[in-house]
């Protein structure tokens, strides 16, 4: 009765709309970003505790660095949905600029989360600030606008979202950790395998896009060597993550990053849309599961985004997102 009534009520279509400035802000990408700085949370616990499980002890410093780098984010995401306006019209993208929401009130509210979240980052801990702002020039200004629009480049889009990845792990590290146990070496050591895998999902993510990013005349990496060599390179280095992660005895990356190759070998061999799908959608969901068993907090976090995210597309748009059944699954 109560499945049917979330499902089929039309009182939902009514109650949708009031949520489109909360889905402006793309909270279904979040299960990324949060991840990589709970990974870099956990590896940092695990360089000074041995085999650390189920971590539930809480702080506000770290839930307002959390907000801090959720709302940073949220407001590059905007500000990409902006600029990409055309281009997820010609990929057939849900968006919401232009449609329900005015530009103005979208860039407005982009400058205002963004500036509310380097606040909340110099609050909870003032050493992530340069960090936070790190985030918001890579992601919001050199990788989306001119004269950078580093996105549209086949090299300097994936070295952005690499670097990203980076910047969120290290964030983690030292929330944790600080910067007096920072050992270089061994830090870069034991970032690789994460950095490696949230770099073949970047890959990975270009495919589906290649219509709209030619369109828009955007030459990335897929666009310039095609789908087959970007689901190639995706898969050496996934397999390279899973080696290093190995050489580590990081049980985490190694048992995500290995459950995570028959995607990429599905997605290199038959390069069906669906096979490209499950190589995205997949290894992220497998770093999320993995690392609950560390930090099983992530795990409300990520829950209630997950569910209120189906209620909404499911109402606002007759779309089932985000799921892990790629379409035709049912059939095979």
């Amino acid at each position: 009765m109560v499945k049917q009534f979330m499902r089929d009520n039309p009182i939902h279509k009514k109650i949708v709309p009031y949520f489109d400035y909360f889905f402006l802000l793309r909270p279904t990408l979040y299960f990324a970003v949060w991840v990589m700085v709970v990974l870099g949370m956990a590896t940092a616990k695990m360089s000074m505790v041995n085999h650390p499980l189920w971590i539930s002890n809480y702080d506000y410093s770290t839930f307002l660095v959390f907000l801090g780098i959720t709302l940073l984010c949220s407001g590059t995401f905007i500000i990409n949905q902006i600029v990409d306006k055309g281009s997820d019209e010609k990929n057939q993208k849900l968006f919401l600029i232009g449609q329900y929401i005015e530009i103005k009130d979208a860039q407005r509210i982009s400058n205002g989360i963004s500036i509310v979240g380097i606040l909340l980052l110099m609050i909870g801990n003032l050493a992530l600030t340069p960090f936070g702002i790190c985030i918001y020039m890579l992601w919001g200004i050199i990788y989306n606008k001119p004269p950078f629009e580093w996105k549209k480049h086949p090299i300097f889009g994936i070295l952005t979202n690499s670097l990203i990845g980076i910047i969120l792990f290290l964030m983690g590290w030292l929330q944790v950790a600080g910067s007096s146990n920072l050992q270089f070496w061994e830090l870069i050591s034991l970032m690789a395998p994460y950095i490696f895998c949230f770099t073949a999902v970047s890959l990975m993510t270009n495919i589906p896009d290649i219509k709209g990013d030619k369109f828009e005349s955007a030459n990335t990496f897929s666009v310039k060597f095609g789908p087959r060599i970007t689901s190639i390179l995706a898969t050496v280095i996934v397999i390279i993550a899973f080696y290093l992660s190995y050489q580590n005895s990081d049980p985490i990356a190694s048992t995500a990053s290995l459950s995570s190759i028959p995607f990429f070998m599905f997605a290199l061999i038959r390069n069906l849309d669906k096979d490209i799908l499950r190589a995205i959608r997949y290894p992220i969901f497998l770093l999320n599961f993995f690392v609950f068993a560390v930090y099983p907090l992530l795990f409300v976090s990520v829950f209630i985004i997950y569910y209120f995210s189906k209620y909404y597309y499911w109402h606002r748009f007759d779309l089932h997102y985000p799921t892990f059944l790629v379409e035709n699954d049912k059939n095979n």
